[in-house]
Protein backbone atom coordinates (compact mmCIF):
# COMPACT_ATOMS: atom_id res chain seq x y z
CA UNK A 1 0.00 0.00 0.00
CA UNK A 2 2.50 2.40 0.85
CA UNK A 3 4.48 1.70 -2.34
CA UNK A 4 1.05 2.72 -3.84
CA UNK A 5 0.89 5.62 -2.42
CA UNK A 6 4.73 6.59 -3.08
CA UNK A 7 4.23 5.57 -6.86
CA UNK A 8 1.29 8.17 -7.26
CA UNK A 9 2.74 10.90 -5.58
CA UNK A 10 5.57 11.05 -7.30
CA UNK A 11 3.82 10.71 -10.97
CA UNK A 12 2.16 13.57 -9.48
CA UNK A 13 4.93 15.85 -8.43
CA UNK A 14 6.85 15.01 -11.54
CA UNK A 15 3.38 15.63 -13.69
CA UNK A 16 2.51 19.54 -12.05
CA UNK A 17 6.53 20.03 -12.58
CA UNK A 18 6.87 19.50 -15.83
CA UNK A 19 3.68 20.26 -17.41
CA UNK A 20 2.16 22.90 -14.77
CA UNK A 21 3.40 27.07 -14.94
CA UNK A 22 7.47 27.29 -14.90
CA UNK A 23 7.27 28.32 -11.07
CA UNK A 24 10.69 29.75 -8.91
CA UNK A 25 12.61 26.89 -7.31
CA UNK A 26 12.43 25.17 -10.48
CA UNK A 27 16.17 23.90 -10.65
CA UNK A 28 15.79 22.79 -7.09
CA UNK A 29 12.28 21.30 -7.59
CA UNK A 30 14.47 18.96 -10.49
CA UNK A 31 17.45 18.27 -8.11
CA UNK A 32 14.47 16.73 -5.77
CA UNK A 33 13.42 14.53 -8.68
CA UNK A 34 16.61 13.31 -9.08
CA UNK A 35 16.78 12.18 -6.05
CA UNK A 36 13.80 10.83 -5.48
CA UNK A 37 14.09 8.84 -8.79
CA UNK A 38 18.06 7.56 -7.10
CA UNK A 39 16.51 6.02 -3.90
CA UNK A 40 13.38 4.89 -5.96
CA UNK A 41 16.35 2.77 -8.18
CA UNK A 42 18.07 1.47 -5.74
CA UNK A 43 18.26 -2.02 -5.06
CA UNK A 44 17.63 -1.51 -1.13
CA UNK A 45 14.39 -1.02 0.14
CA UNK A 46 14.29 2.56 2.29
CA UNK A 47 14.87 3.01 5.74
CA UNK A 48 11.43 3.99 6.01
CA UNK A 49 8.32 5.55 3.67
CA UNK A 50 9.60 8.59 1.79
CA UNK A 51 5.07 9.49 1.66
CA UNK A 52 5.45 12.23 4.30
CA UNK A 53 8.59 13.89 1.94
CA UNK A 54 6.01 13.65 -1.23
CA UNK A 55 3.54 15.34 0.57
CA UNK A 56 5.44 17.82 1.35
CA UNK A 57 7.14 18.40 -1.96
CA UNK A 58 3.48 18.04 -4.17
CA UNK A 59 1.83 21.08 -1.45
CA UNK A 60 5.18 23.52 -1.89
CA UNK A 61 4.98 23.23 -5.37
CA UNK A 62 1.33 24.21 -5.51
CA UNK A 63 2.07 27.00 -3.58
CA UNK A 64 4.54 28.29 -5.96
CA UNK A 65 2.04 27.52 -8.76
CA UNK A 66 -0.10 29.68 -7.16
CA UNK A 67 2.07 32.38 -6.31
CA UNK A 68 3.38 32.15 -9.87
CA UNK A 69 -0.74 32.62 -11.30
CA UNK A 70 -1.52 35.37 -8.83
CA UNK A 71 1.89 37.14 -9.74
CA UNK A 72 0.86 37.26 -13.73
CA UNK A 73 -2.31 38.49 -12.92
CA UNK A 74 -1.33 41.05 -10.30
CA UNK A 75 -2.88 39.42 -7.55
CA UNK A 76 -2.65 39.77 -3.72
CA UNK A 77 -0.18 37.33 -2.08
CA UNK A 78 -0.64 38.53 1.68
CA UNK A 79 -1.77 34.90 2.49
CA UNK A 80 0.90 32.93 0.95
CA UNK A 81 4.00 31.58 2.02
CA UNK A 82 7.14 33.74 1.89
CA UNK A 83 10.25 32.74 -0.57
CA UNK A 84 11.85 32.34 1.95
CA UNK A 85 9.72 30.19 4.02
CA UNK A 86 9.39 27.90 0.75
CA UNK A 87 13.37 27.33 0.64
CA UNK A 88 13.50 26.46 4.37
CA UNK A 89 11.30 23.92 3.37
CA UNK A 90 12.69 22.75 0.43
CA UNK A 91 16.14 22.46 2.36
CA UNK A 92 14.48 20.54 4.98
CA UNK A 93 12.97 17.71 2.63
CA UNK A 94 16.40 17.55 0.74
CA UNK A 95 18.08 17.03 4.22
CA UNK A 96 15.99 14.21 4.66
CA UNK A 97 16.21 12.66 1.66
CA UNK A 98 19.80 12.73 1.31
CA UNK A 99 19.72 10.76 4.82
CA UNK A 100 17.48 8.25 3.22
CA UNK A 101 19.76 7.95 0.44
CA UNK A 102 22.54 8.03 2.73
CA UNK A 103 21.41 4.94 4.54
CA UNK A 104 20.31 2.60 1.48
CA UNK A 105 24.00 3.48 0.41
CA UNK A 106 25.17 2.37 3.88
CA UNK A 107 22.70 -0.64 4.11
CA UNK A 108 25.46 -3.41 3.99
CA UNK A 109 27.52 -1.59 7.16
CA UNK A 110 26.93 -1.89 10.61
CA UNK A 111 26.50 1.01 12.79
CA UNK A 112 25.75 0.87 16.61
CA UNK A 113 24.83 3.60 18.66
CA UNK A 114 24.30 4.18 21.79
CA UNK A 115 20.12 5.39 22.61
CA UNK A 116 21.20 8.67 24.27
CA UNK A 117 24.03 9.43 21.62
CA UNK A 118 21.48 8.85 18.92
CA UNK A 119 18.97 11.51 20.21
CA UNK A 120 21.32 13.72 20.71
CA UNK A 121 23.61 13.69 17.41
CA UNK A 122 24.71 17.18 16.45
CA UNK A 123 26.26 15.63 13.35
CA UNK A 124 25.55 13.13 10.07
CA UNK A 125 27.19 11.47 7.70
CA UNK A 126 26.00 13.73 4.99
CA UNK A 127 27.99 16.50 3.15
CA UNK A 128 26.68 18.53 0.58
CA UNK A 129 29.67 18.48 -1.96
CA UNK A 130 29.13 20.96 -3.90
CA UNK A 131 29.06 23.69 -1.03
CA UNK A 132 32.14 22.62 0.40
CA UNK A 133 35.25 24.67 -0.27
CA UNK A 134 39.42 24.67 0.41
CA UNK A 135 40.04 21.32 2.01
CA UNK A 136 41.55 19.10 -1.11
CA UNK A 137 44.60 19.02 0.79
CA UNK A 138 43.37 17.71 3.91
CA UNK A 139 41.24 15.55 2.20
CA UNK A 140 44.20 13.96 0.70
CA UNK A 141 46.34 13.53 3.62
CA UNK A 142 43.75 11.98 6.26
CA UNK A 143 42.51 9.79 3.08
CA UNK A 144 46.61 9.08 2.94
CA UNK A 145 46.83 8.30 6.75
CA UNK A 146 43.62 6.11 6.61
CA UNK A 147 44.17 4.22 3.58
CA UNK A 148 48.31 3.51 4.14
CA UNK A 149 49.27 2.52 1.13
CA UNK A 150 52.87 0.73 1.19
CA UNK A 151 52.16 -0.12 4.97
CA UNK A 152 50.99 -3.04 6.70
CA UNK A 153 47.27 -3.02 6.44
CA UNK A 154 46.75 -5.20 9.44
CA UNK A 155 47.23 -2.69 12.14
CA UNK A 156 45.23 -0.46 14.05
CA UNK A 157 45.58 3.10 14.14
CA UNK A 158 43.63 6.82 15.63
CA UNK A 159 44.12 9.30 13.94
CA UNK A 160 42.73 12.62 15.59
CA UNK A 161 41.82 16.00 13.63
CA UNK A 162 42.33 18.85 16.17
CA UNK A 163 41.33 22.61 15.52
CA UNK A 164 39.21 25.31 16.63
CA UNK A 165 35.19 25.59 16.52
CA UNK A 166 33.72 26.40 13.43
CA UNK A 167 37.15 25.44 11.60
CA UNK A 168 36.25 22.56 9.07
CA UNK A 169 36.77 19.77 11.44
CA UNK A 170 33.73 17.21 10.91
CA UNK A 171 33.32 18.75 7.41
CA UNK A 172 36.88 16.76 6.93
CA UNK A 173 36.05 13.80 8.47
CA UNK A 174 32.43 14.07 6.25
CA UNK A 175 34.65 14.48 3.09
CA UNK A 176 37.02 11.45 3.47
CA UNK A 177 34.14 8.97 5.28
CA UNK A 178 32.12 9.18 1.82
CA UNK A 179 35.37 8.74 -0.68
CA UNK A 180 34.34 5.76 -2.43
CA UNK A 181 38.53 4.54 -2.25
CA UNK A 182 37.27 4.65 2.43
CA UNK A 183 34.00 2.93 1.32
CA UNK A 184 35.77 0.13 -0.35
CA UNK A 185 38.76 -0.09 2.22
CA UNK A 186 36.11 -0.54 5.71
CA UNK A 187 33.89 -2.44 6.38
CA UNK A 188 31.94 -1.65 8.93
CA UNK A 189 31.66 2.17 9.01
CA UNK A 190 30.47 3.82 11.93
CA UNK A 191 29.65 7.44 13.07
CA UNK A 192 28.97 8.71 16.21
CA UNK A 193 28.07 12.21 17.12
CA UNK A 194 29.01 13.32 20.62
CA UNK A 195 28.54 17.14 20.70
CA UNK A 196 26.75 17.77 24.25
CA UNK A 197 22.86 18.89 24.55
CA UNK A 198 22.04 22.32 25.73
CA UNK A 199 21.62 22.28 29.57
CA UNK A 200 22.93 18.65 29.36
CA UNK A 201 23.21 17.36 33.08
CA UNK A 202 22.84 14.17 34.83
CA UNK A 203 22.95 13.07 38.75
CA UNK A 204 25.46 10.86 39.89
CA UNK A 205 22.93 7.67 39.86
CA UNK A 206 22.35 8.76 36.13
CA UNK A 207 25.83 8.80 35.88
CA UNK A 208 26.65 5.33 36.98
CA UNK A 209 24.12 3.49 35.15
CA UNK A 210 25.04 5.51 31.91
CA UNK A 211 28.45 4.20 32.72
CA UNK A 212 27.30 0.69 33.08
CA UNK A 213 25.46 0.68 30.31
CA UNK A 214 28.62 1.66 27.77
CA UNK A 215 30.13 -0.91 29.39
CA UNK A 216 28.33 -3.38 27.98
CA UNK A 217 27.84 -1.68 24.85
CA UNK A 218 31.18 -1.27 23.93
CA UNK A 219 31.26 -5.11 24.93
CA UNK A 220 29.22 -5.88 22.27
CA UNK A 221 30.66 -3.87 20.09
CA UNK A 222 33.94 -5.50 20.31
CA UNK A 223 32.06 -8.58 19.38
CA UNK A 224 30.78 -7.13 16.12
CA UNK A 225 33.73 -6.12 15.06
CA UNK A 226 36.20 -8.87 15.28
CA UNK A 227 38.12 -9.49 12.58
CA UNK A 228 36.69 -6.27 10.61
CA UNK A 229 38.44 -3.75 9.22
CA UNK A 230 36.12 -1.01 10.39
CA UNK A 231 36.01 2.44 10.05
CA UNK A 232 34.63 4.42 13.40
CA UNK A 233 34.17 8.67 13.44
CA UNK A 234 33.66 10.09 16.89
CA UNK A 235 32.78 13.56 15.84
CA UNK A 236 33.37 16.12 18.66
CA UNK A 237 35.13 14.86 21.25
CA UNK A 238 35.47 16.84 24.52
CA UNK A 239 37.07 14.52 27.24
CA UNK A 240 40.00 12.17 26.54
CA UNK A 241 38.29 9.12 29.17
CA UNK A 242 34.95 8.02 26.67
CA UNK A 243 37.80 7.79 23.33
CA UNK A 244 40.14 5.97 26.17
CA UNK A 245 37.14 3.66 26.74
CA UNK A 246 35.96 3.01 22.95
CA UNK A 247 39.72 2.57 21.85
CA UNK A 248 40.72 0.37 24.71
CA UNK A 249 37.70 -2.17 24.20
CA UNK A 250 38.00 -2.26 20.04
CA UNK A 251 39.34 -5.40 18.25
CA UNK A 252 42.87 -4.67 17.15
CA UNK A 253 44.81 -6.58 14.44
CA UNK A 254 42.52 -6.22 11.32
CA UNK A 255 43.60 -2.40 10.46
CA UNK A 256 40.28 -0.70 12.26
CA UNK A 257 40.92 3.06 12.15
CA UNK A 258 39.53 5.16 14.87
CA UNK A 259 38.89 8.94 13.93
CA UNK A 260 38.46 11.45 16.47
CA UNK A 261 37.46 15.39 15.38
CA UNK A 262 37.76 17.63 18.94
CA UNK A 263 38.88 20.94 20.09
CA UNK A 264 41.50 19.93 22.87
CA UNK A 265 44.77 18.93 22.85
CA UNK A 266 44.66 16.60 25.41
CA UNK A 267 43.07 14.35 22.75
CA UNK A 268 45.88 14.86 20.42
CA UNK A 269 48.29 14.00 23.44
CA UNK A 270 46.62 11.02 23.77
CA UNK A 271 47.61 9.92 19.86
CA UNK A 272 50.60 7.67 19.11
CA UNK A 273 52.62 10.17 17.40
CA UNK A 274 52.64 13.42 15.88
CA UNK A 275 51.85 11.52 12.30
CA UNK A 276 48.76 10.74 13.78
CA UNK A 277 47.49 14.29 14.56
CA UNK A 278 45.86 16.66 11.76
CA UNK A 279 45.74 20.08 12.79
CA UNK A 280 43.56 22.15 11.30
CA UNK A 281 44.18 25.30 10.09
CA UNK A 282 41.86 28.57 8.94
CA UNK A 283 41.11 28.55 5.09
CA UNK A 284 44.41 30.62 3.49
CA UNK A 285 42.53 31.45 0.26
CA UNK A 286 40.39 34.51 1.03
CA UNK A 287 38.29 32.94 -2.04
CA UNK A 288 37.03 29.92 -0.29
CA UNK A 289 34.98 31.74 2.48
CA UNK A 290 33.50 34.37 0.28
CA UNK A 291 32.29 31.40 -1.80
CA UNK A 292 31.19 29.46 1.02
CA UNK A 293 29.20 32.67 2.37
CA UNK A 294 27.95 33.21 -1.30
CA UNK A 295 26.44 29.81 -1.51
CA UNK A 296 24.31 30.18 1.14
CA UNK A 297 22.98 33.35 -0.06
CA UNK A 298 22.47 32.36 -3.60
CA UNK A 299 21.11 29.28 -2.62
CA UNK A 300 17.58 29.84 -4.14
CA UNK A 301 19.03 30.76 -7.14
CA UNK A 302 18.54 34.79 -6.29
CA UNK A 303 22.18 36.18 -7.48
CA UNK A 304 24.31 38.76 -5.65
CA UNK A 305 24.24 42.16 -7.93
CA UNK A 306 27.89 43.50 -8.69
CA UNK A 307 27.43 46.84 -6.06
CA UNK A 308 26.67 43.67 -3.30
CA UNK A 309 29.63 41.92 -4.22
CA UNK A 310 31.84 44.90 -4.44
CA UNK A 311 30.47 45.97 -0.51
CA UNK A 312 30.20 42.55 1.44
CA UNK A 313 33.62 40.61 -0.52
CA UNK A 314 36.22 42.84 2.08
CA UNK A 315 33.90 42.38 4.97
CA UNK A 316 32.93 38.78 4.41
CA UNK A 317 36.44 37.82 4.02
CA UNK A 318 37.97 39.83 7.27
CA UNK A 319 35.33 38.99 9.57
CA UNK A 320 35.32 35.19 8.90
CA UNK A 321 38.86 35.01 9.36
CA UNK A 322 39.27 31.74 7.35
CA UNK A 323 36.86 29.80 9.18
CA UNK A 324 34.43 27.95 6.81
CA UNK A 325 31.51 27.94 9.68
CA UNK A 326 31.69 32.04 10.23
CA UNK A 327 31.32 32.65 6.24
CA UNK A 328 28.25 30.04 6.46
CA UNK A 329 26.72 31.65 9.43
CA UNK A 330 27.19 35.45 7.66
CA UNK A 331 25.44 33.97 4.70
CA UNK A 332 22.39 32.46 6.58
CA UNK A 333 22.06 35.80 8.09
CA UNK A 334 22.16 37.83 4.98
CA UNK A 335 20.07 35.49 3.14
CA UNK A 336 17.32 36.12 6.46
CA UNK A 337 17.31 39.46 5.75
CA UNK A 338 17.43 39.98 2.10
CA UNK A 339 14.28 37.89 1.89
CA UNK A 340 12.64 39.78 5.08
CA UNK A 341 13.18 42.68 2.94
CA UNK A 342 10.78 40.96 -0.06
CA UNK A 343 8.01 40.70 2.89
CA UNK A 344 5.32 43.95 3.42
CA UNK A 345 4.35 44.81 6.78
CA UNK A 346 1.34 42.65 6.46
CA UNK A 347 3.01 39.66 5.04
CA UNK A 348 2.42 40.58 1.66
CA UNK A 349 5.52 39.68 -0.81
CA UNK A 350 6.76 41.95 -3.23
CA UNK A 351 6.58 41.32 -6.68
CA UNK A 352 10.15 40.29 -7.46
CA UNK A 353 9.69 36.52 -8.34
CA UNK A 354 10.80 35.71 -11.80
Amino acid sequence: MEETIEKYLTEKFRTKLHNGPRVRFYRRFTELESLLDKIKASESPAPKSIKEQLYCLNNVLEECQVLARKKRLSLPTILSPSKFQISRTLDKIKQQLHQIDQFIANSQETCILPQNLEASRESSTWVDLSRVRGFDSEVVNLETKLLRPGKPSDSSQAIAIIGTSGIGKTILAQLVYNKQEVKAHFLPRIWVSLSPQPNEAENTSEAIAKNHGLRGLLYALHLQLLGKRYLIVLDDVRDTNPWHNVWDELPKGNGGSVVITSRTEKVANTMDGEDNVIRMQPLTNPESCWCIFRDEVEKDGEKLNDDDVRKLKPAVTKKSAGLPLAAKVMGEVFYEKRKAKEVGEHGEIHPQES
